[in-house]
């Protein structure tokens, strides 16, 4: 049984076992690792098994079009009635010789979160009865580029669900779970922390000149708590999962309206709810500077510079919408009209 380190499990396997083909059925499958397992020398098939049961906007769908048609030797296929399995097959030259199953999607979230997810060898004497399954599931699906995308009534947008209280950030929909997030802090400024939380290495702080996070209000998880990872509960507090131990994966994926791919970690301690503490944050993973870079880059403000009031202003806008679309997965929007 393996509880711990199960991304690196399951792209360095081929390694071991010498296999030189790769199918994969998940029940939910996400971009980053897809991103990785093509550069690996693998003939890979990916079965996305809830496809339809996502809300998968059409960003997302020409995402995985791209990574289809572009990665070097691999296949993303949309199976078409549900199918909520996760295994891992490797063969060489055809024939089967490993397999894993389990709980672990191809994910980030499915692979990343250590003791969350277990993937188990498969016997031998399941090897036939497995690979016969997978093709049936392959017969069952679409390649992706030929799927004929059409938004999913769920994905339907919505106007801004009043608050009872005054608040930066607005709840679009709860179905899907979508809303606005304000990247200023609680105060309404960009000055202090949050954003610019990179600015403190000018005074002597071991951050990244470029680092930033974008902060989560308790109000918000409080309204909408299904938008985020584990209903907004931070798992990790009381585990040492903090400064001393230091996390050693992201817990989800965010895919922008231009098309890039981030690892995000959902992260530190919020207020305490009955069972555990919100998130209070969420920053870039490996390394946490990339969305400080990004948002930098996109909004053309140079490397190391501070955000401001006027940046924002020039820009035409100071919050993300932000969009569950699967576990650990998520559509971001930043564009300006």
């Amino acid at each position: 049984m393996y509880t711990t380190n199960l991304e690196e499990l399951v792209m360095n396997r081929h390694k071991l076992n010498g296999a030189n083909q790769l199918i994969i059925l998940g029940g939910w499958v996400s971009f980053a690792p897809i991103e990785k397992i093509s550069v690996e020398n693998l003939e890979t098939k990916i079965i996305y098994g809830c496809m339809k049961n996502a809300n998968l906007t059409e960003v997302a769908h020409n995402k995985y079009v791209s990574l289809h048609s572009t990665k070097n030797n691999t296949e993303i296929f949309y199976k078409n009635t549900y199918n909520h399995s996760k295994i891992y097959c490797w063969l060489k030259d055809a024939n089967v010789i490993d397999v894993l199953a389990g709980s672990a999607n191809f994910s980030v979230s499915g692979l990343t979160n250590d003791y969350q997810e277990t993937l188990y060898d498969i016997s031998t004497k399941d090897y036939r009865e497995t690979l016969a399954y997978l093709n049936d599931a392959i017969a069952d699906s679409d390649p992706c580029d030929k799927h004929l995308f059409k938004p999913s009534a769920k994905s339907a947008r919505s106007d801004s669900i009043p608050s009872a209280s005054k608040s930066l950030d607005k709840v679009l929909s709860y179905n899907p779970p979508r809303a606005q997030l304000s990247l200023r802090s609680g105060r309404g400024t960009f000055q202090d922390s949050g954003i610019n939380v990179g600015q403190k290495s000018l005074t002597g702080s071991h951050v990244h000149i470029d680092d930033c996070y974008v902060p989560i209000r308790a109000s918000l998880i409080d309204q909408i708590p299904q938008l985020f990872p584990n209903n907004g509960i931070n798992t990790k507090v009381g585990t040492g999962y903090g400064k001393a131990a230091k996390k050693i994966n992201g817990n989800a994926e965010f895919l922008f309206d231009d098309g890039t791919v981030m690892q995000i970690s959902f992260e530190q301690k919020g207020p305490a709810r009955p069972n555990g503490h919100l998130y209070k944050a969420f920053r870039s993973f490996s390394p946490n500077k990339a969305l400080g870079e990004y948002l930098r880059k996109r909004m053309g403000i140079l490397p190391g510079m501070p955000f401001t009031e006027a940046d924002f202003n020039r820009y035409g806008r100071d919050s993300i919408v932000l969009e569950k679309i699967a576990e650990g997965q998520y559509f971001v929007d930043f564009s300006v009209n």
